[in-house]
């Protein structure tokens, strides 16, 4: 779906929801008529308006920030690295090596960068949720290269969470193998607890992310003039790009066209977002006013 059908259809999609806006704000309006006798639940439905209208403006908020990006992605072109201008820039080649390559933590493999999250399964009653034990991230600087030349990355404050090239452990109680050695050996490394009582598996789920020389990827930022000191008697690099004041700065293992349809597929929660805050803020009134 291109730019003006998502834009027409997010406006269709708001216009049916408006006429079912004002029939449900009279719906929930009666409901707290009803509740209002009680004063318990006239709180708890005070509370649960505060949670829809959050709700409903992070949602509108979100989902719009991201149909901005997905344009963003679609209105700038690709330049080749021999002819990159000064400013917003959006760039596709290979990674090379700088001078500096690491290793990721799991399986050994040279990259320049990986990102590792260690989750453990903790049980609530007769839930469970994943709750996050530990975070950490490497990164060097290196190239996006195409056949016209070669351009710096500088990976600080970029945006990392659409690298999806990964390996993943996870271990449950019972009949699962062992976390890999490398893995046991980084917790351990890192004191992170995988063992329970009595030397007992705990339920623990391990993941790093990485981009490895010569994988394709995508970049959108800004990008500058080289410094004398990034030179290195390369002609063949013709900028840097690096975060600058906040602004928006993608690298990415996946294409052009994943990074949109993972963005495209979201105009219906503009309106779903106002619905939620209507009816959040009808809630709130009625109780409180």
């Amino acid at each position: 779906m291109n730019s003006k059908s998502a834009l027409l259809m997010n406006c269709f999609v708001t216009c049916v929801v408006s006429s079912f806006i004002f029939p449900c704000y009279e719906v929930q309006n009666n409901f707290v008529r009803y509740s209002s006798s009680i004063g318990q639940i006239a709180k708890d439905g005070g509370l649960f308006g505060v949670l829809l209208l959050c709700a409903g403006l992070y949602m509108f908020y979100n989902s719009l920030k991201n149909l901005k990006l997905k344009r963003l992605i679609e209105n700038v072109p690709t330049s080749k690295m021999r002819s990159v201008a000064m400013g917003l820039v959006e760039l596709k080649g290979k990674i090379e090596v700088s001078d500096k390559v690491l290793e990721d933590p799991f399986d050994k493999k040279k990259c320049v960068f990986w990102r590792v999250h260690i989750e453990e399964r903790v049980k609530r009653g007769k839930h469970g949720r994943w709750i996050t034990r530990h975070k950490a991230k490497g990164q060097v600087p290196f190239f996006i290269s195409d056949d016209s030349g070669s351009v710096l990355i500088k990976l600080e404050g970029a945006n990392m969470d659409d690298v999806k090239r990964d390996s993943q452990y996870e271990t449950a109680l019972l009949f699962s193998d062992k976390l890999p050695l490398n893995v046991r050996n980084y917790c351990n490394k890192n004191r992170i607890r995988f063992r329970g009582l009595f030397g007992g598996k705990k339920r623990m789920r391990c993941r790093v992310t990485y981009l490895e020389p010569n994988d394709n990827i995508y970049v959108l930022g800004h990008a500058r003039p080289l410094l004398q000191k990034e030179i290195k008697n390369s002609k063949s690099v013709t900028a840097a790009i690096e975060m600058v004041n906040n602004s928006v700065f993608i690298v990415s293992d996946k294409s052009e066209k994943e990074l949109i349809e993972d963005r495209g597929g979201q105009f219906w929660v503009v309106p779903l977002g106002i619905i939620f805050s209507g009816l959040g803020l009808g809630l709130i009134l009625n109780v409180f006013g």
